[in-house]
């Protein structure tokens, strides 16, 4: 084929590498073959590697299962709430003092602060990552 392939989805290359796991090609030829017919949309080398892995442990559907894990209870908004009242009360509160406090782990909290709130450590004081210009004043 002379032409690139430019619009795919992950499925396809997922069903690309089962064939050329199918055919026994080795593994470092799936993405070389995978990025000659896809371009710049093609999935990393190591996912390659990835689904190669699950094919060989019998996996057979080529779409994503997606997780089996419990659902995130601790980032809720009354948490998100509470943590920015204590942050706001107190810019030195150190996370594990605010993870105690709320009775949540050490990791949730870093998340709520930092991905939720946009939070981060200046010297010892928790600031907003973007300033406003009321923040700046």
């Amino acid at each position: 084929m002379d032409v690139p392939l430019q619009d795919c989805t992950i499925e396809e290359q997922h069903g690309v590498v089962r064939f050329l796991w199918a055919e026994v090609v080795k593994p470092v030829e799936y993405h070389r073959r995978i990025l000659a017919q896809y371009g710049q949309s093609t999935m990393s080398q190591r996912k390659v590697y990835e689904w190669v892995e699950r094919f060989k442990w019998g996996q057979t559907c080529v779409t994503d299962e997606g997780c089996s894990g419990r659902a995130s209870t601790s980032c809720t908004q009354d948490h998100i709430n509470r943590a920015d009242a204590m942050i706001r009360e107190d810019r030195r509160i150190m996370v594990s003092e605010v993870a105690s406090h709320l009775d949540i782990s050490y990791g949730s909290i870093y998340a709520i602060l930092h991905d939720d709130l946009g939070y981060r450590k200046v010297c010892t004081w928790w600031v907003p990552k973007a300033l406003t210009v009321v923040h700046k004043q």
